[in-house]
């Protein structure tokens, strides 16, 4: 009897090569290929734990497409597949969600092997309040329209999540910004490697940095959490901002709105702790 092919996603170290599982190790000297996004970093994992040659398929976004026949042909053959991302848990931002469908649809097993993930590792560090849930972007497009596209349409109360290239770090700061205020923020980078930061922090200050190096994890706080309680202004300094606006024959509405994009409040809260100030 044929033996049945499977098709394992294993996760692997984001940074420090110790993170590996041993059940990850395990798989990894018994399959017959290894799908990698980068073949050169997959060598370095396997020089570290001297674990013995499988033939390495190059499969990154790419050419995901075009191997997806061969791949699909060699676990019905009964071949044991693992499919591994750079680093981390497969499939977070990272190729292999067609093949991985398409084996669910053929009827090949498909197991996964749990591990370090750069998601799930920022959000332990945050302190930041899921009780909510949370919303994971990946990685933002490019172009400036586009991310204002994807951002106008989700809830501002909730948690964003997302991945940011350093060499486009400065500019979807200033994006973000823009758009949603300046919202409480912590900062994730180079996550279990040498020049590890966790920086709890806003977007205004994350704006005023430069030549940011390394993988970089963003958590931006839901607009509810923050309030006038908000560890980066007093309210004697919002209470002395209002009355100065104030005296400059400013509306209340046209306060609430000026603030609440400099400070990421809500214009209702900025409005209502106005009529307390005028009473």
């Amino acid at each position: 009897m044929k033996e049945e092919g499977i098709l394992f996603i294993v996760a692997l170290p984001i940074g420090n090569l110790k993170d590996i599982t041993l059940r990850a190790l395990e798989i990894l000297k018994t399959v017959d290929f290894i799908l990698t996004e980068d073949t050169r970093s997959f060598k370095k994992l396997e020089r570290a734990y001297n674990l013995p040659k499988r033939e390495l398929i190059s499969f990154y976004r790419e050419v995901e497409v075009e191997k997806e026949e061969k791949i699909i042909g060699l676990l019905k053959e009964g071949k044991k597949i693992a499919l591994c991302s750079e680093a981390g848990t497969p499939l977070l931002s990272d190729p292999g969600a067609r093949l991985v469908k398409r084996a669910h649809l053929e009827g090949i097993k498909v197991e996964p092997i749990p591990g370090a993930s750069a998601l799930t590792l920022a959000l332990s560090a945050s302190g930041i309040d899921l009780s909510k849930g949370f919303i994971f972007l990946g990685f933002l497009p490019r172009k400036e329209k586009e991310i204002k596209e994807r951002l106008k349409r989700l809830p501002e109360d909730m948690p964003l999540v997302l991945f940011i290239p350093p060499h486009r770090f400065s500019k979807t700061i200033k994006v973000l910004l823009e758009i949603l205020g300046d919202r409480t923020a912590f900062l994730a980078r180079e996550m279990t490697k040498f020049h590890e930061e966790f920086t709890f922090t806003c977007l205004s200050e994350l704006a005023r940095r430069e030549n940011l190096k390394g993988e970089i994890t963003l958590i931006i706080e839901g607009k509810e959490e923050k309030n006038l309680k908000s560890p980066f202004f007093t309210k004697k300094e919002l209470e002395s901002e209002i009355k100065e606006l104030l005296r400059e024959g400013l509306k209340i509405k046209e306060i609430s709105k000026t603030l609440s994009k400099r400070y990421g409040i809500s214009s209702k809260e900025i409005y209502h702790y106005i009529k307390t100030i005028k009473r």
